[in-house]
């Protein structure tokens, strides 16, 4: 069953198959909090606003349009919200040992790849996961950070550049 079958169907409140959407699209809901918020117990109650919210306000939902970015961005935003309102220090490393489970379980490899990016300040850092993990478009990326387009791109390659000199320098 696609996602937009599903979402026609929660529409009308069938959640019988809401556990596959949830499963299709928690990855990009989790990247897009964990680039802001760090404390995994905060990331799960966001992740579960997030949800919240898309269901309360699934009729804004433009079906055939990118669902992950939709929910990326409403995460984004939540996860913002919650920044401001709580002003307290994120700490990079929490978000290591928290990420979640998937049916590859290829966590190792997340870890790994969340290892080499703690380098990265929190906005390239941000656009790196929105592009590399979650796979969303340049364009897209920039709505969701509020940027234009070519610092969004600007950004983006500083940050590989900067990540390419590090892993060449961790395999000499």
């Amino acid at each position: 069953m696609s996602l937009d079958e599903i979402i026609d169907e929660l529409r009308v409140c069938d959640y019988t198959n809401f556990d596959e959407f949830y499963n299709a699209t928690k990855k990009t809901v989790f990247f897009a909090i964990a680039s802001i918020v760090k404390d995994r117990s905060v990331i799960d109650d966001l992740m579960q606003d997030t949800y919240i919210r898309f269901l309360e306000n699934i009729d804004k939902y433009k079906t055939k349009t990118n669902i992950n970015a939709y929910l990326s961005t409403m995460a984004h935003n939540i996860a913002i919200n919650h920044y401001n309102k709580e002003k307290k220090l994120v700490h990079d490393q929490e978000i290591l040992d928290f990420i979640p489970d998937n049916k590859n379980n290829d966590s190792y490899v997340e870890i790994e790849v969340l290892d080499i990016l703690k380098d990265l300040d929190d906005i390239s850092r941000e656009i790196v996961i929105l592009h590399v993990i979650n796979d969303l478009k340049f364009k897209d990326i920039a709505v969701i950070v509020n940027k234009p387009l070519g610092t969004v791109l600007w950004i983006y390659n500083k940050a590989i550049k900067a990540l390419k000199r590090k892993v060449g320098a961790s395999n000499e």
